[in-house]
């Protein structure tokens, strides 16, 4: 089992695929986190994108209609993303989640995209007052910080908490706020600008006795810059509650060495031209590794979500480059 904590995203587009991962992860003690936000979705269609959330709500309906499992057989806790408050998709979400829950398919909390107010907490949370009143709302509500709005208001949030304890964690989402916040190139672990932007906001989470849930790591295929920069993290906060994301398997079931290297933090090139670079070649290869029109790319060992293309696009755009 893994000393440390940590949580995958798993898409739900082939149900029966994801319920063998879901078990193989729990086994080393790696929990899931079931998106039905980013992973569902064509970033250029939104007829297609509905189909696509349709899709992910019925998949997990198969998934615990599957007759493979039972409450006992999952090591790990399991977790939902929905989709934000403010959507179309948000109501269904909530829907097809009671269903499951009742179903008693353990799902141990729900992330809540795009939090900006604690009026939006209190809003899933009063949607799952029917599990409550059959006495099997034990569920969790994870708020997820990742805009502006979000990280200004978050001491306010948590303020706000403070008299019902309605949450316990929070996860940061880089890649959607880099993208709120306008942000170019969008900074990675290894850089400064990273930890200067985060710091302040896990300070303000732990102070305020909250785990911290960091965001998914970009790099799948640099499993030492990712315990570097775990282990970076968790030189900063020494024996905080702490979790680790991750977008692939062969990150979170790898372990950390005793040997492994420190992690090097560098000023990365910001020099317009070099800007200019990235934006191009992030635009080119998110198409180009967007294969059966997945919403993610992958370019050169890095994972590529839409809103680092559209973030490269608009930059391109305000320097008026094609």
């Amino acid at each position: 089992m893994k000393e440390v904590c940590i949580i995958q995203y798993l898409p739900l587009t082939h149900p029966r695929a994801t319920l063998r991962l879901v078990k193989k992860l729990g086994a080393v003690g790696v929990m899931t986190i079931l998106d039905l936000e980013d992973s569902a979705q064509d970033p250029f269609n939104k007829g297609i994108t509905r189909d696509l959330k349709i899709s992910a709500r019925n998949n997990f309906l198969q998934l615990v209609d599957n007759n493979s499992w039972d409450s006992n057989s999952f090591n790990a806790p399991i977790y939902v993303r929905v989709n934000a408050v403010d959507t179309e998709f948000f109501i269904d979400d909530v829907k097809m989640l009671i269903e499951v829950i009742n179903s008693g398919f353990p799902v141990s909390g729900i992330f809540l995209p795009k939090v900006e107010f604690y009026s939006q907490i209190q809003e899933i949370h009063s949607s799952l007052e029917t599990l409550e009143k059959s006495g099997k709302n034990n569920v969790e509500i994870v708020p997820m910080i990742e805009t502006k709005l979000g990280m200004a208001n978050l001491k306010k949030i948590l303020e706000a908490d403070e008299a019902n304890s309605i949450f316990s964690k929070i996860h940061y989402g880089h890649f959607d706020y880099c993208l709120d916040a306008k942000l170019w190139p969008f900074p990675d672990p290894q850089h400064d600008s990273f930890w200067n932007l985060i710091k302040p906001m896990i300070n303000l989470i732990l102070r305020n006795n909250k785990t911290y849930i960091h965001t998914p790591f970009p790099f799948p295929n640099n499993i030492d810059l990712f315990w570097a920069s775990y282990k970076y993290l968790k030189s900063l906060y020494p024996k905080k509650n702490i979790w680790a994301c991750t977008l692939n398997s062969e990150i979170s079931f790898s372990v950390e060495k005793k040997n492994n290297p420190s992690l090097v933090i560098n000023t990365p090139d910001l020099s317009k031209k070099c800007k200019i670079e990235e934006a191009k070649l992030i635009k080119k290869y998110y198409l180009a590794g967007r294969a059966n029109r997945r919403s993610f790319g992958i370019y050169n060992d890095r994972f590529i979500p839409p809103h680092h293309y559209f973030a490269a696009e608009e930059y391109l755009k305000n320097n008026d480059i094609n």
